[in-house]
């Protein structure tokens, strides 16, 4: 029985990057031994890239057997981590790959991703190498973080690593089980979790269109995000109830198989 894969792509704002994303993204999916399912959540964008991710569905509707469109649509924006979240909660699939629209996480290594799990890793930890466009502040911003992280508070994040990795469906449910809560970190949660965690290298290319929405003010929120979420007594004050939720989908909006 073919072993399914379920990519899932946060989207904010990125009317210009979908059909982009789609159109490279097919290429490497072609292996038929998977059924691959892409899985775009839209994070509340406010311009045209639901209509987008309409449009990528009904064409590959049309021209893929073993490739299949969903999307899960939010009421509005709760952020890029309550994205993947969704993407989470609502997989079923023996493999997740968490990847951003923008072409910065190159999809030709989903192969790569795929053999690794053949080879017995229940983790993929694509990691970069060198950066693009990437300012000297914010470089230092990101070093200065990761040795502060490591030598003072004893975190054991792999530097470089970012909201480009893959699980495998014990890692999933054991990490959905766990954090359930509105502090998360799944990149911080899925390497402490795995057990044979496999790193791979890659060259962060430049967007494809658009600009990064992390500012240095936003950045700051995210490490310390980061950090709070190690708490097992913070992440259980703020854990997600139906009174206080993650997300909220837009359930007219979305479809997922």
């Amino acid at each position: 029985m073919n072993k399914k894969v379920d990519i899932i792509v946060s989207c904010f704002n990125e009317e210009d990057n979908i059909s982009p994303f789609y159109n490279e993204i097919i290429k490497y999916l072609k292996d038929d031994n998977y059924y691959y399912n892409i899985v775009f959540v839209n994070d509340g964008s406010t311009d045209n890239t639901y209509d987008k991710i309409i449009e990528v569905a009904n064409h590959n509707a049309d021209i893929s057997k073993n490739v299949n469109v969903s999307y899960i649509s939010f009421i509005h924006n709760f952020g890029h981590e309550a994205a993947m979240c969704a993407g989470l909660d609502k997989s079923n699939a023996d493999y997740l790959i968490f990847m951003d629209t923008d072409l910065q996480h190159p999809p030709q290594k989903i192969p790569d991703i795929l053999k690794c799990f053949l080879d017995g890793a229940d983790c993929v930890l694509p990691k970069r190498t060198k950066y693009k466009n990437v300012t000297m502040i914010k470089k230092m911003f990101s070093k200065g973080y990761y040795l502060f992280s490591k030598y003072i508070l004893r975190n054991k994040n792999i530097p470089d690593v970012t909201d480009y990795f893959a699980i495998d469906r014990n890692v999933a449910n054991t990490v959905k089980e766990k954090y359930n809560s509105r502090l998360r970190f799944l990149r911080s949660f899925v390497q402490k979790e795995a057990n044979n965690k496999v790193i791979i290298e890659y060259e962060n290319a430049d967007r494809h269109s658009g600009v990064s929405r992390y500012n240095y003010l936003k950045l700051v929120r995210l490490a310390i995000i980061s950090e709070l979420s190690r708490s097992k007594f913070l992440r259980d004050i703020y854990k997600a109830t139906k009174e206080n939720l993650i997300y909220v989908i837009d359930e007219k909006r979305s479809y997922y198989e």
